[in-house]
């Protein structure tokens, strides 16, 4: 019996889990771990190993997100539904599951012969069309909560889960095999459209944002559904910033209030030091190895992002621009600072407001396991 009076089941069939205490002198002093039959995360498609696992729902079955893409675009070309292909239960939502996927990639580093080849794996990556959480519309007439738009007519059974459902706009409306995305910041619905040139996911964090869809759509409100401005998803070349994020170097508001002041002593202004690193982003001539977005290779000034992941790149610029100044340029009680052994990687800058002062942290590492 647990803590909790609960049985702990033994019978056959059952997936059993083993915890043990693993000390590690480095990180954390204790660490679970887990046994897991390699045949409990198999996809039931290609019956490998998952590869970028994701979810279906209801029924919380798991396959690779290439496998269950294919399996989504077969289904919607020839059926109303899509059915899992594990149980047959029809499926209402997809995404990426982050948890498994740690999972799936520990399994793979334990036992290398489970590994697929990197020609199957690129070729699964080329199928994989599910980037963030899908919304799978059916058939079915389902209870409606919201109000109808006036231009549906009453007897129409779809689901009215965004603008364009039920109603044209820019020659576009859903129909009921249309898979809808959620936007991360709203909340609200937007078809799934990938062959249109609107990016609808953001490349920085591979999130889906409505804002860019819904402009280029011409639509900048609803009176029924709930859709995002413009502004919060747009290209880097189109943003302005008037203040420092408050991620900038490591979120060390010292360091933050030197490279103000440095900005404010070159009478510029922060928009000025931002779109000039921008261009030379642009013209890569910064090394990326840092850079804390998702596809960091293939980010350009044209590039839509979201706000948070323009707050990161702003971020990560101005290290570049206080790393690169020349001392003499620094206020004199920032340039008689030493350098932190650990540079921007040092972790007692953010408990101890003295050492966080004293010290630079806007260089690279001398020592530890980030050099």
């Amino acid at each position: 019996m647990d803590n909790l009076g609960s049985p702990i089941t033994t019978f056959v069939g059952f997936l059993r889990y083993r915890f043990k205490v693993m000390p590690h002198p480095e990180s954390c002093m204790h660490k679970l771990k887990v046994s897991i039959d390699t045949e409990h995360v198999k996809c039931s498609i290609c019956l490998n190993i998952w590869h970028d696992v994701v979810t279906v729902a209801p029924c919380l079955h798991n396959f690779c997100n290439g496998c269950f893409s294919e399996w989504l675009k077969r289904s919607q070309e020839k059926h109303s539904t899509v059915l899992c292909p594990h149980c047959r239960a029809v499926v209402h939502f997809v995404g990426r599951n982050h948890f498994l996927h740690g999972i799936e990639e520990d399994i793979l580093e334990a036992d290398s012969s489970l590994k697929r080849s990197d020609e199957e794996t690129a070729l699964l990556d080329s199928y994989a069309s599910i980037k963030s959480n899908l919304v799978i519309q059916t058939g079915k007439n389902q209870h409606h909560k919201r109000p109808r738009a006036a231009l549906v007519d009453e007897n129409d059974d779809a689901d009215f889960l965004c603008p364009q459902c039920g109603t044209e706009l820019c020659g576009f409306r859903c129909n009921q095999n249309t898979v809808h995305l959620q936007c991360h910041a709203c909340g609200g619905m937007m078809p799934s459209r990938t062959n249109n040139n609107v990016p609808q996911h953001c490349l920085g964090c591979d999130r889906a944002f409505c804002g860019a869809y819904w402009h280029a759509q011409r639509l900048s409100r609803s009176d029924f559904h709930v859709v995002c401005s413009h502004e919060t998803f747009k290209p880097i070349s189109e943003r302005t910033i008037s203040r420092i994020p408050f991620l900038a170097h490591e979120t060390n508001r010292h360091e933050q209030d030197i490279t103000e002041r440095c900005i404010r002593q070159m009478g510029r202004t922060l928009q000025d030091v931002i779109s000039d690193w921008i261009v030379k982003f642009n013209n890569r001539e910064i090394d990326r190895t840092r850079m804390p977005l998702n596809h960091a290779e293939m980010v350009t000034a044209s590039t839509h992002v979201c706000n948070q992941c323009y707050d990161k790149l702003v971020s990560f610029l101005l290290y570049w621009f206080r790393v690169t100044m020349p001392k003499y340029l620094l206020p004199p009680d920032a340039a008689n600072r030493e350098d932190c052994w650990y540079g921007y990687a040092c972790r007692t800058q953010h408990h101890n407001e003295d050492h966080a002062r004293k010290r630079n942290h806007v260089c690279r590492p001398t020592r530890g396991s980030n050099i």
